[in-house]
């Protein structure tokens, strides 16, 4: 197994990060799902302060995400053309809304007074005033930055499955096998 990433496919650490990262944000949904369906309780405060501590790690992996990207090689694209353009505006919205949901969300809780507590290891103090108006637009950038994320982790997951079934090549393969 390669470590480093070549010029056809990905190494383990590119791998590892990715992988991980679709689990840190499918469990990031998963509990911003549920929450909205649980009554006002002390089991919600939980989630909420379980989604936040994921929330700042999504974000830590995020860049680390990107200074792998920036530090490694990249295996030659396979698509070309129109496809490979959209391949990456893909990329870049999803980057885009990798660090943009972690950040609205880190600002929206502290902008509303509220800390973020990661793991009892450390403790992102809320505003001792709240600030409404940051409170607000922030809000409303996490809450719109969900939908479009869902949009684009579909996208993303279709086409990984149309390389995969249907055009049969091995765009999937690079990310997942040896």
């Amino acid at each position: 197994m390669i470590i480093k990433n070549n010029e056809t496919q990905f190494g383990l650490v590119s791998k590892l990060i990715h992988w991980l990262m679709a689990g840190l944000f499918i469990a990031l949904i998963a509990i911003a799902l549920y929450m909205d369906y649980l009554p006002r309780s002390p089991e919600k405060f939980e989630f909420f302060a379980l989604h936040k501590a994921l929330g700042v790690l999504a974000l830590v992996s995020v860049f680390a995400r990107i200074v792998w990207h920036r530090v490694s090689q990249v295996p030659a694209p396979i698509a070309e053309g129109f496809k490979l353009k959209l391949a990456h505006l893909g990329h870049i919205a999803l980057y885009l809304l990798m660090l943009v949901m972690p950040i609205s969300g880190a600002l929206m809780s502290v902008s509303g007074g509220h800390d973020i507590n990661f793991f009892d290891w450390f403790v992102i103090s809320g505003f001792s005033e709240k600030s409404e108006g940051l409170n607000e637009i922030t809000g409303l950038i996490h809450h719109y930055g969900s939908k479009a994320l869902y949009v684009v982790l579909v996208g993303h997951i279709a086409a990984a499955l149309y390389h995969h079934f249907i055009v049969k090549d091995d765009t999937l393969k690079r990310i997942t096998s040896k």
